[in-house]
């Protein structure tokens, strides 16, 4: 499930280095290039170009990695906690401004959910990460918007464990990225002039223990479309549940999930936020909460969990997720979103042709 990196290790020196001296010049302006559109969307001068050079860096660093490894790893979320089969079931009589897209109808479908760690690298469970889920949907009819994959018939939504995402745009992910890659003062330096905002983004990602992935809550961090509405959506776990949380290992993560799935089952809310105070919910800034005072989270659907051993590691490793698996009601919104398009099309590519693996959604 590659995706943009929040973390410095993601990206090595060498695809820095590329795509710091193909975006100087975009990181300097945001001047849009284009008025508003009717979601809300404004798009920077330089986006393209920054996108293009972004996609190519990262293709560069999983390349790099092949070539020392053998093997094409994901940029992001490396480590997999497990793919679990599940149930969607969108609920019954819900309000109209909410009954669209996937949702206008009341219907069980058949999904997988991929639980990883954030990073890059598959390290040890009790280091500070972020924690993914993957949703991945299927049977659902209807063209979806990557052009070579209109015809599949799945939707994904994507989450992680921190309501916000901890960059605005591509042009702020490069400068950040220029302070990691240099560590020691530069590194400083950012987090201490953004000490009032995405610094504490960045440690509320790292920061929340996780036991066992099937007791936290998810959020999309970036908008998507809700028909003729925008949305956020969300993960919570269904209220009264108990959770496996006894192992403490490098691998506590996963092993908690299966110990409980060997004899039980869990569940989650999913929900959407609707954006109901444009002023006060950005679309092109991911930085900023939507709050859930102004605009409540409504449960729309129900994941089930059954009891069940997870996935093979190998037909887990080669699942595909982006948010752009999507029918056009629910498309992506914002410059993230869009970044995250080409990223996640070039690097999925790549690392199946490496690895010799089919790219084929069910």
């Amino acid at each position: 499930m590659p995706h943009i990196a929040p973390f410095p290790s993601r990206m090595s020196a060498l695809a820095t280095t590329l795509l710091l001296s193909s975006l100087v010049s975009c990181a300097a302006t945001t001047v849009a290039t284009s008025p508003p559109n009717a979601d809300g969307e404004i798009i920077p001068a330089g986006e393209a170009a920054a996108t293009a050079a972004l996609a190519e860096a990262i293709r560069t660093s999983v390349q790099a990695g092949f070539d020392q490894n053998g093997h094409a790893f994901r940029d992001a979320h490396r480590k997999s906690h497990g793919c679990v089969q599940a149930t969607f079931t969108v609920l019954d009589k819900l309000p109209s401004h909410m009954a669209q897209g996937l949702f206008a109808t009341p219907k069980s479908y058949n999904a997988v959910v991929r639980f990883s760690n954030g990073s890059g690298s598959s390290q040890d469970d009790h280091k500070n990460d972020a924690r993914g889920m993957a949703l991945k949907i299927m049977g659902v009819g209807g063209p979806k918007l990557l052009e070579d994959e209109q015809s599949a018939s799945t939707q994904d939504f994507l989450m992680t464990n921190h309501p916000v995402f901890f960059v605005r745009n591509a042009a702020d992910y490069v400068a950040f990225q220029k302070a990691a890659t240099g560590g020691g003062l530069a590194l400083t330096g950012w987090l201490a002039a953004h000490l009032f905002h995405e610094t504490p983004i960045i440690l509320g990602f790292t920061g929340h223990k996780v036991l066992n992935p099937l007791n936290s809550r998810y959020w999309s961090t970036t908008p998507s479309k809700l028909g003729s509405e925008q949305m956020k959506f969300s993960a919570r776990p269904c209220a009264g549940g108990t959770f496996v949380e006894q192992s403490d290992t490098a691998n506590r993560m996963s092993e908690n999930l299966t110990a409980q799935l060997a004899t039980g089952s869990a569940c989650f809310d999913f929900m959407v936020q609707t954006r109901t105070v444009p002023a006060e919910m950005p679309i092109e800034d991911p930085t900023i909460e939507w709050k859930e005072a102004k605009s409540p989270f409504v449960p729309v659907a129900r994941i089930t969990i059954p009891a069940q051993t997870p996935e093979d590691a190998q037909t887990c490793e080669v699942r595909s997720f982006t948010p752009w698996h999507s029918i056009a009601a629910h498309r992506p919104l914002g410059g993230i979103s869009r970044v995250r398009k080409d990223v996640y099309i070039a690097v999925s590519k790549l690392r199946h042709q490496l690895n010799g693996q089919p790219r084929i959604e069910p």
